[in-house]
């Protein structure tokens, strides 16, 4: 009779247990449910809150690049012309062109020959141009020469971690003191946001008409 009742009440036992491991299950799925949702909303936020700091980084780092690659090239320029109709400069500057040459004597073979390396002071003109590529509906910088059109070196614009757009670049040229006035407006395509820089420089070779 203790065998029949015992078993009797281990039946109920483990009818009680699954009826209770279901009930335990019921309550924690939606928590967890939740809980995973939570995680994946924080998560979403903190990657979109990287992104856009992220991008204004690369914003603040190509105009702090721009402003002092023209204010460098200015330093060495004998002449400046800005071109603010179309966002543009034209800064003719004085450079170093480092040549190697060889001569032979005795012939022609490799350990006959002499080399010879020289610097040579030249005048190299360099636009830095707003110019928009096709399929961009907005424009980035480039570095140019007089023969580089359309232009394949841009100075802004086309980063993987953030694109960023042209505003306006302004020069304002006081020949009398020599100094370079220079304003520029940068935006994020990512946050919209705007940087803007200003800053003068002073060209000792600057040669005034």
């Amino acid at each position: 009779m203790r065998l029949k009742l015992n078993g009797r009440f281990g039946l109920l036992n483990k009818i009680r247990s699954r009826g209770f491991v279901f009930v335990e299950f019921a309550i924690a799925l939606p928590l967890l449910i939740l809980l995973m949702y939570g995680l994946g909303n924080v998560s979403v936020k903190i990657f979109e809150l990287g992104k856009i700091q992220l991008a204004d980084y690369v914003l603040e780092e190509e105009a702090q690049y721009v402003m002092e690659r023209i204010t460098h090239l200015a330093r060495a320029a004998k002449e400046i012309k800005p071109l603010n109709d179309s966002n543009s400069i034209k800064i003719v500057y004085h450079a170093v062109d480092n040549s190697e040459n060889f001569y032979t004597f005795n012939g022609d073979e490799p350990a006959n020959r002499y080399w010879l390396f020289s610097s040579e002071d030249v005048w190299e003109t360099q636009f830095i141009l707003a110019y928009k590529k096709d399929g961009r509906d907005y424009t980035n910088l480039y570095a140019v020469h007089r023969n580089d059109i359309p232009p394949s070196n841009p100075i802004t614009g086309e980063n993987f971690f953030g694109d960023t757009q042209l505003v306006s670049l302004q020069c304002e040229l006081d020949e009398s003191k020599k100094i370079l006035h220079i304003e520029l407006v940068m935006a994020s395509l990512v946050t919209n946001n705007e940087i803007k820089i200003a800053t003068a420089v002073f060209m000792p070779g600057l040669e005034v008409p």
